[in-house]
Formats: structure tokens, sequence, C-alpha cells
């Protein structure tokens, strides 16, 4: 016979920023953590036997055909697909959870993609951390203004600003990921780590249950913040490279 467990204390309400109504609290149900795991050991194994290998002469390893993980491109496919949740449950809230809302959000998304990457064409982008300041800026607009702001307001006012909110860190990290894809040398590998992160993000969506819709943005602030530190890495790495490259030979 089944029983039912009462709880200790009184269950928080359902809201608009933490629509659980099936968790008596804040937290991973350890059904979603195993499924979690087993789908990133399940990804994580893929990986390690489809990446290609790249040697030397004769099929020979060598340090030159080993590439590192791409940390910036890596990290900002697991940050999109975070900013790109946020943007389907503000405007399922303002709009309504339709399948006419959602298309329109997606269309909107793919719309700012192509903005930025008109804008890396057009501009020849050079220096990124604009960018993400932007970037940075636009994300903690996004975890301050409560979801139900724009509720209320003028019908016109309210589209304006909530798309405003809503799809400007997709044009900042359109941009960035634009110019950053634009310099790599392998772009089959830059790719393929930025799928590896958007699967990353997708299993990091899962944190809502515990911090809230509002608030799973600072997790993809966290990423972004990696990307960038990927990124200042790199050039860093880039430069001294490129600085023992001109030193001459003493003989």
């Amino acid at each position: 016979m089944a029983t039912v467990v009462q709880p200790q204390g009184a269950l928080p309400p359902a809201t608009d920023d933490w629509p659980f109504f099936y968790l008596r609290k804040p937290m991973m149900p350890p059904l979603s953590l195993r499924g979690i795991l087993i789908m990133a050991g399940l990804a994580l194994l893929l990986i390690f036997v489809f990446v290609p290998r790249r040697g030397g002469e004769n099929g020979a390893p060598n340090r030159e055909g080993s590439r590192p993980l791409n940390l910036q491109i890596f990290f900002l496919g697991a940050g999109f697909m975070l900013i790109e949740t946020k943007a389907v449950v503000t405007m399922a809230l303002l709009f309504g959870s339709t399948w006419v809302v959602n298309s329109v959000v997606f269309f909107a998304v793919l719309v700012m993609i192509l903005l930025a990457n008109i804008w890396t064409l057009k501009t020849n982008v050079t220096k990124l951390w604009p960018y993400y300041a932007g970037l940075f800026v636009t994300l903690a607009l996004n975890t301050i203004v409560p979801l139900d702001y724009f509720l209320g307001m003028n019908r016109s006012l309210q589209i304006a600003g909530s798309c405003l909110l809503v799809f400007s860190p997709v044009l900042f990290a359109g941009v960035i990921f634009a110019a950053s894809f634009k310099r790599t040398a392998e772009a089959d590998r830059a790719f393929g780590f930025n799928i590896a992160g958007a699967m990353l993000g997708g299993l990091a969506e899962n944190m809502s249950m515990v911090l809230g819709f509002q608030y799973v943005v600072l997790v993809a602030i966290l990423f972004y913040a990696l990307s960038a530190l990927g990124f200042f890495k790199a050039g860093s790495r880039k430069a001294v490279i490129q600085g023992a490259a001109i030193v001459p030979e003493t003989q």
C-alpha cells in the first residue's frame, strides 16, 4: 500500500518565476539528476569515441596536430541555451504559452543572429571586450528585472520593452560568436565545441528548479564569464607563441 509522507512545513506556492507545483521545495529531483548524469556521461563517451585524431606524418601523433579545448566557443554554446530558455519563458508569461508565441520567439532569436552576422561582416569586429561588457550588462538587467515587470503596461510599451530586455543579450552573444568563429582556423572543431556546449546548457536548464527562471540567468553569466576567460587566455597564449617565434636563434 502506498503511503503519502506529509511535508514538515508549509509548501512554497508556485509562482511565475518558480512554477514547479509538483516540487515541495526548490530542489533538483533525484530522478532528474540521474538523467542528467546519464546523458552527460553518454555525451562525453560519444565525444571521446568520435573526436578526430590528427597526427603528423605516417599517422604518428604530434604536438602540432593536437588542439586544446576551445573554451570560449564551448561556453558560448552553453550560455546561449540558457538565454534562449529565458526568452521563451518571459514571452510565454507576457503573451501566453502558445505555439504562435514560441514561433515568434524563435523567429526573433534567428533575426538577432542574422543581424549579429551582418554587423560582424560590415564592421569587421576586432575587439570583443565591448560586446562582452554589453552582454554582461544586459544579462544583469534580465536578472534584476522581475518576470512580471511588464504585466499591465500599455501593449506597445510592453512589447517594445520586453523584446529589448530579452533579445539584447542574444544580439551581443551572436556578435561574439560570429567574430570568434570567423577567426578560428578549424571551423569543424569550433562548431563541434559549440554544439557540445549547447548540450551542457540544455542540462543546466534544470537549475531553474533550484534558482527559478529569473536567477537561472546567473548560470548563463557564469558560462559567459568562463567564455571570456577562455578567449583572453587563448589570446595571451597566442601572443606568447608569436613573440617566441620572432626571437632570433642564437648561435
